[in-house]
């Protein structure tokens, strides 16, 4: 488990200082904006006829890959003075607290 506190003593990019930021635990559903990278390519790939490389092969079943125990964890910082907000990922973790 891993304790995060709700303020952090951080690097304002627009203000150019640092600043004890406020800090809230950010749904990392939310960080993504339609579709990835490699998915556009996919798509992109599939169009027409010919040879579409390692989109031709059927995908990996689901036995045959592992599923992963834990998610990254994404925090959204708060500029007070500006208003700036930008997220910051940490690293995987099972269990997130905020402590004060």
């Amino acid at each position: 488990m891993v304790k995060i506190p709700e303020t952090m003593f951080k690097y304002c990019p627009k203000c150019g200082t640092h600043k004890t930021m406020k800090v809230k635990q950010e749904k990392t559903a939310r960080r993504k904006s339609g579709m990835s990278a490699t998915a556009r390519k996919e798509k992109i790939r599939r169009r027409g006829y010919g040879n579409l490389g390692k989109y031709s092969k059927r995908p990996v079943t689901q036995t045959k890959m592992a599923s992963k125990t834990s998610k990254k964890v994404d925090l959204r910082l708060s500029c007070p003075d500006c208003g700036k907000k930008w997220v910051l990922s940490y690293p995987r973790t099972k269990r997130v607290e905020m402590v004060k």
